[in-house]
């Protein structure tokens, strides 16, 4: 339940943080487009306005997205990376790796993933209590997306590192935070622009993501600026956006045992539990558009070359899409949840995710009834663009 008066409080209010949906609820209702000064933005927050949004690239720019990068003036076009780009070179960069993050060739991953998720829940069996975000939920999609980039596991904690400054860039605009998270993510730049230096002398017979890059490199498809880009996009998507589902959807069954108890009778369903997950728990809050000339949204004009951010969460909780969309169903038609995006840029690892997710709950789901809780209240990741909670403090029962 939330603890505010949502015409009384703020979208980037903690207590907002920890309960967003009613305030964007009221949204929806009181205020569809409303001015958000502290990000620059205006906040959209009715389904059918976002999908408009998502689907429209030639009205609404994703050059927002890069607003935050480091060293970089925003109308500066050269070196996008394929979230932050538009037709036609968002068509170009996409083409370069979406062959690889299909589902056909990820089908290959799901031994190693079953492999990474025994590793794991090994060591939570072999504790009487974990913390399931620390132990489980980072350390599987990072140490996926290390190996899909052939990075050595020494360097994962740094990965971990620069996905969150990543993040604090896109959340806040300025003080001591924001300052060190842009200095992390300069350090990310440095990093990768050493890896493609090193392997840039062979990489012919390698076959990881980086390789592919370099392949296309060669081929003139892509410049080095934009695999950096690139490569940023994949670490920091790689795995923020499973972790959270992962945590997220752990807490959601954990409140709604009936809904657990369907997933152990039936394990079949847990695929589309997943989709609920990414429905309910919106892992990923929002994301940034520009608009390209004035336009009007529900009503409202949005002047020339303002942002908006496209609500994803108060999409996939609009009553007028999803019918009692507080509720928790394991078994809802989720057709047009929004959890991974909309329109050209849906996103590029949405299948990796969803097979990441589906070899955790595989195992989690028949032992969940097993766990208790080893905290009172949820703390929640601090920042509005991702979701998820920021530690899972748990415990074997034990009857």
């Amino acid at each position: 339940m939330s603890d505010y008066h949502p015409a009384k409080t703020d979208f980037l209010a903690p207590e907002v943080r920890r309960h967003p949906y009613p305030y964007l609820a009221y949204l929806r209702q009181e205020a569809p487009v409303k001015w958000m000064p502290a990000l620059n933005a205006f906040l959209i927050t009715r389904y059918d306005d976002i999908a408009d949004i998502l689907r429209d690239p030639g009205t609404f720019s994703s050059i927002a997205m890069r607003r935050q990068a480091p060293g970089r003036d925003p109308s500066d076009r050269s070196g996008n990376s394929v979230i932050t780009a538009d037709p036609p070179e968002h068509t170009r960069l996409r083409r370069i790796l979406q062959d690889e993050f299909r589902m056909r060739p990820l089908r290959e991953l799901e031994p190693r993933i079953r492999g990474l998720v025994a590793e794991l829940s090994a060591g939570l069996e072999a504790r009487a209590d974990f913390d399931l975000v620390r132990d489980f939920t980072i350390p599987l999609p990072v140490t996926v997306i290390a190996e899909l980039l052939d990075i050595e596991k020494s360097r994962q904690d740094d990965f971990k590192h620069w996905s969150d400054c990543l993040i604090k860039l896109l959340n806040d605009r300025e003080g001591e935070e924001w300052a060190r998270a842009r200095a992390g993510v300069f350090d990310l730049i440095k990093f990768f622009g050493e890896v493609f230096e090193e392997r840039s002398a062979a990489f012919a017979d390698r076959h990881d993501i980086l390789s592919v890059l370099l392949r296309a490199e060669a081929d003139a498809r892509i410049n080095r600026r934009e695999m950096i880009a690139y490569s940023i996009l994949l670490l920091t998507g790689g795995n923020e956006t499973t972790t959270n589902l992962i945590g997220g959807m752990v807490l959601a069954l954990l409140d709604h045992p009936e809904q657990l108890a369907l997933l152990r009778d039936e394990p079949a369903r847990i695929p589309n539990a997943i989709e609920e997950g990414l429905r309910y728990c919106s892992p990923v809050q929002g994301v940034y558009r520009r608009a390209m000339r004035d336009v009007e949204v529900a009503g409202h004009t949005i002047p020339a070359y303002s942002d908006v951010v496209a609500l994803l969460a108060s999409a996939n909780h609009d009553e007028t899409k999803f019918a009692a969309p507080e509720r928790f169903d394991v078994l809802r038609h989720t057709g047009g949840q929004t959890g991974f995006g909309m329109g050209i840029h849906h996103c590029l690892g949405a299948h990796l995710g969803r097979l990441e997710a589906r070899v955790a709950f595989e195992w989690l789901v028949p032992r969940l009834h097993r766990l208790e809780r080893g905290f009172s209240e949820v703390t929640w990741n601090d920042n509005w663009f991702v979701r998820g909670p920021e530690t899972l403090p748990l415990r074997w029962a034990r009857n």
